[in-house]
């Protein structure tokens, strides 16, 4: 076989991958308001054609990152379960689950828009999965009591989807510093203090 033949579905997830990953840097760097299929194509150095063949519009591209986001959320949180440095498994959750948010707010935002989560049930099973890992932390977690355990998952859950919110009625989808840090300390304090 030629080595340098690539299958057809290769070419379909690099380009697709490489147009992700360009939007992803637009998205970080400029906001979801500057974000469009041609400036996506540019940054990845396919033709504006490719774009539309796997996105038909700019809400099919930000539904397409969002569910790759709840993806990538999920792994990581997954990831740092197995770190020796966190105390509690919870800790590796909200860690996961608020240093995104912290990392990646604007893809953060759109992970959790009301109106693609309303339009989109792709992306209210890929919040629900991602919420199952969540979950998974706060169940191996011994402070909380069995019968709170899913009750504090939900609210835990719900403070970060709040926190989207705020994100997202910013300028630019930035938290002024001092309020991203009372908002990381407080969740911290939250965590790391259950009653």
């Amino acid at each position: 076989m030629n080595p340098s033949f690539k299958h057809p579905s290769h070419e379909v997830s690099s380009v697709r991958a490489k147009a992700l990953a360009a939007a992803s840097e637009i998205l970080a760097a400029k906001g979801v308001e500057d974000l469009n299929l041609k400036a996506i194509a540019e940054g990845a150095g396919i033709g504006i054609s490719s774009m539309y063949h796997y996105f038909a519009n700019k809400e099919a591209l930000l539904l397409s990152l969002a569910v790759k986001g709840f993806d990538d959320l999920a792994e990581e949180m997954v990831r740092l379960r197995s770190s020796q440095d966190l105390p509690t498994p919870l800790a590796a959750g909200v860690r996961g689950y608020f240093g995104f948010a912290q990392a990646h707010p604007a893809l953060f935002s759109v992970m959790f828009s009301e109106r693609l989560m309303a339009r989109h049930e792709i992306l209210r099973a890929a919040d629900h999965r991602t919420f199952l890992v969540f979950q998974s932390t706060v169940d191996a977690d011994p402070r909380f009591p069995a019968a709170h355990k899913a009750n504090a998952a939900t609210a835990l859950w719900a403070l970060g989807r709040g926190i989207a919110a705020m994100i997202s009625s910013q300028p630019e989808g930035k938290l002024p510093s001092e309020l991203a840090a009372r908002l990381w300390a407080g969740a911290s304090y939250l965590v790391n203090h259950p009653k």
